[in-house]
C-alpha cells in the first residue's frame, strides 16, 4: 500500500490506527507476561523493559516527528519517480513485518510464549520500516532492540546457564572462605560453614542480579552523553561488576549466618543484601563513568 499521496493528518491517523491494532494483538500477551510469566522464571527485571523501552523512544519525539515528516514529504516528492532507495526499505520492513506477524500466529497456535514474545521485535521493527523508512528505524534501533530483554527463555535454556553459575559461585565462595580460616565444607550445592548449612538456590546464581544490570546498564549507557570509548568501557565493565557484587553477597550471608545464626543471615539480611548489592553496583558503574570523564590534568597545568 502506497501511503504517499496521503495529507499529513490523514497519513498520521492511518498510523495510529495500525499501532492500535498492534498493540489490541500483543495486549494478551503482555498481560500474560505480566501476570506470572516472568516470575515464575525468575526473570523479574522485565517488569521494567517496556516501559523503559516506551520512556527512550518518548525521548526522541522531536527527531522522530522530524524524521516521519522528512519521510513522508520525500515519498510525496517522489511519488511519481518511485525513488528505489525508499522502495527497498519499505521492501525490507514489509518482510520483517510479515515474519512477524507469521512467527507470532505460529507461538500463539503452539503456546510457545518465547516465539510470540519475539515476534514483537520483528513486527515492530517492519512496521517501522515501512511506514517510516530508515531514518526513523535507525532512531528507534535501540528502543526496539531493547525488547529483546523482555522475551522468556526456555526453561531448559534458562536451567542450563543458572545450574553452572550456581556451582561456580559455591566452589569460588568455598575457596575464599577457606583462605580467610573459616570452616566450611562444600557438598555441591550445599555449603556447611560452621555447622550452619546453606543452599545455594537460584537466586544465589547471580543470573537475576546479572541480567538485571545488563538491562539498566544498557539504558544508562545509551542515554549517557560520553565518547565511544567510555561507553565501551562501561559496556564491559557491567558483567565483572555484578558478578563481583554477587560473590560479595554469597560471602557476606555466609558470615552472618555463621556468626549470628540462620535467623539473621537466611531472613532479613538475605534481603537487604541484594538491594544493598544492586545499589552498590549500579554505584560502581557510575562512578567509574565518573573516573573515565574527569578533566585530564596536562603537563602545562601542572
Amino acid at each position: 500500500m502506497d501511503l504517499s499521496p496521503f495529507p499529513w493528518y490523514n497519513y498520521c491517523m492511518f498510523n495510529y490506527l495500525i499501532w492500535g491494532l498492534v498493540a489490541a494483538l500483543y495486549s494478551p500477551i503482555i498481560y500474560q507476561l505480566y501476570r506470572n510469566r516472568w516470575e515464575m522464571i525468575d526473570y523479574t527485571h522485565a517488569y521494567f523493559i517496556l516501559p523503559v523501552s516506551l520512556w527512550l523512544i518518548w525521548r526522541k519525539r522531536k527527531e522522530l516527528r522530524q524524521a516521519a515528516r522528512a519521510t513522508a514529504a520525500s515519498r510525496a516528492a517522489a511519488h511519481a519517480r518511485t525513488p528505489k532507495k525508499a522502495a527497498r526499505s519499505a521492501s525490507w520492513g514489509l518482510a520483517a513485518l510479515i515474519l512477524g506477524v507469521l512467527f507470532f500466529i505460529f507461538g500463539w497456535r503452539w503456546d510457545y510464549l518465547f516465539i510470540s514474545t519475539f515476534s514483537l521485535i520483528l513486527t515492530g521493527s517492519g512496521l517501522v520500516l515501512y511506514l517510516y523508512g530508515s531514518k526513523t528505524a535507525k532512531l528507534l534501533k535501540f528502543p526496539i532492540l531493547y525488547l529483546l530483554l523482555m522475551v522468556p527463555p526456555p526453561l531448559g535454556i534458562l536451567d542450563s546457564i543458572t545450574l553452572p553459575m550456581r556451582y561456580g559461585i559455591s566452589a569460588v565462595a568455598e575457596f575464599i572462605l577457606r583462605s580467610f580460616h573459616v570452616p566450611v565444607v562444600r557438598d555441591g550445592l550445599l555449603l556447611n560453614v560452621g555447622g550452619q548449612e546453606i543452599f545455594m538456590g537460584q537466586p544465589c546464581s547471580g543470573f537475576r542480579s546479572l541480567i538485571t544490570l545488563i538491562s539498566l546498564g544498557l539504558a544508562y549507557v545509551y542515554i549517557c552523553k560520553s565518547t565511544r570509548r567510555t561507553k565501551a568501557i562501561l559496556l564491559a565493565s557491567i558483567v565483572p561488576l555484578a558478578l563481583t557484587g554477587n560473590l560479595i553477597r554469597v560471602l557476606s550471608l555466609c558470615l552472618v549466618t555463621y556468626h549470628f545464626g540462620p535467623e539473621i543471615g537466611q531472613g532479613f539480611f538475605h534481603d537487604f543484601s541484594g538491594i544493598l548489592m544492586f545499589i552498590v553496583t549500579i554505584s560502581g558503574l557510575i562512578g567509574l563513568e565518573a573516573y573515565l570523564n574527569r578533566p585530564r590534568v596536562t603537563e602545562e597545568e601542572r
